[in-house]
């Protein structure tokens, strides 16, 4: 290129601009719009599938719900079987202070019954009786002891001497039995007695193991007596 005479010589300098933080937001805003599609494709497909973030959390909730009533009722259901047995308990210790306040009753009657036999002639009747006859266990499954109390009223103020003898009646195959104190003592062959207002002898016997006994059969024969004493008593097994 010819330059004219007279002419400067020129040169064109172009500038270019580094824009370094726009490029960066550009490439931020494309991975970010890329992060939103797949999101978006990821939420598209558990739609599809039946999924739902709102049913997620309504099925959380229920959860959580139901997880508390369960507790609840839980321990609702322990308390009522604590009062249920608080109440049992209660009951059966009613039960048995009402057995042994009838027990101690019955015990008493019968002391102030025997009580009044010796101290009080107008309700007595003169002579000697059989105030008591008792049936205790033994030592043993088929050992008993039996127990009896002979009196006479304070207005017989004379010593009284004899002899008792026992018999126990019952079944044996079917059939009556009577078996008496010479057979089933275990000690005592006869009973004496010598007493001037009460007495109580004791033997202790042993039955067949095949015979029920139904009742206790006492005879008592004073010295002095023309006639002997004779009683009938049910076989009740009754605590000392």
């Amino acid at each position: 290129m010819t330059r004219a005479p007279g002419m400067m010589d020129t040169q064109r300098i172009v500038v270019q601009r580094h824009r370094p933080l726009r490029i960066w937001l550009w490439r931020g805003a494309g991975v970010l719009a890329l992060l939103l599609c797949l999101w978006a494709a990821f939420e598209a497909g558990r739609m599809r599938a039946g999924y739902s973030v709102a049913a997620a959390r309504e099925e959380h909730r229920l959860r959580v719900e139901l997880a508390g009533r369960l507790s609840e009722t839980e321990g609702r259901l322990a308390a009522l079987e604590m009062a249920k047995r608080v109440d049992t308990e209660a009951y059966k210790e009613v039960e048995k202070s009402l057995a042994d306040l009838q027990t101690r009753l019955g015990e008493q009657t019968q002391e102030l019954a025997f009580y009044r036999g010796i101290v009080n002639p107008n309700e007595a009747v003169a002579g000697m009786r059989v105030q008591r006859l008792q049936v205790l266990a033994g030592v043993g499954p088929r050992r008993f002891r039996l127990r009896i109390v002979l009196v006479q009223t304070a207005r017989q103020d004379n010593l009284v001497t004899g002899t008792a003898d026992l018999a126990v009646l019952g079944l044996r195959g079917g059939h009556e039995l009577s078996l008496p104190l010479a057979k089933i003592g275990t000690a005592s062959r006869t009973l004496a007695f010598s007493f001037r207002y009460f007495q109580q002898m004791e033997a202790e016997i042993e039955l067949p193991a095949d015979f029920v006994p139904r009742k206790v059969q006492i005879e008592v024969r004073p010295a002095k007596a023309p006639n002997a004493i004779k009683q009938s008593y049910p076989w009740k097994i009754e605590t000392s």
